[in-house]
């Protein structure tokens, strides 16, 4: 579980990248070509992460409803990094609570030492 967890907070990091790139040039990404299999391959690596809920939950500052959030604000993350017309403001405050929230899950399955 830990590479899944890992893996997540690379591609939130390259979504972050992506808006920053997108947001530069003013030219949004190609719907086809690059925001559908981009969003299919994080839509995999969160059916991944939700095979593991049921431990996750019982991480410290996490539950059922901020795990459901969290696994909804990558989703729009995925897409949303693709398009200029997204506000900056609301996509960093939305990347900032999901790394908080993937590196929560990280130290607290990485301290519990049983899972991975």
């Amino acid at each position: 579980m830990n590479d899944v967890v890992e893996s997540l907070i690379y591609e939130v990091n390259n979504m972050q990248q992506n808006f920053e790139n997108v947001k530069s040039q003013q030219q949004d990404h190609d719907f086809y070509q690059t925001v559908k299999p981009y969003t299919e391959h994080i839509d995999s690596l969160l059916n991944e992460i939700k095979l593991h809920r049921e431990f996750i939950i019982e991480v410290p500052y996490m539950n059922s409803k901020k795990f459901e959030l969290l696994i909804a604000n990558i989703e729009q993350l995925s897409v949303e990094c693709h398009f200029k017309r997204t506000s900056r403001k609301l996509f960093i405050e939305k990347l900032k609570s999901v790394q908080y929230d993937l590196q929560n899950i990280l130290d607290g399955i990485t301290k519990e030492g049983t899972y991975g």
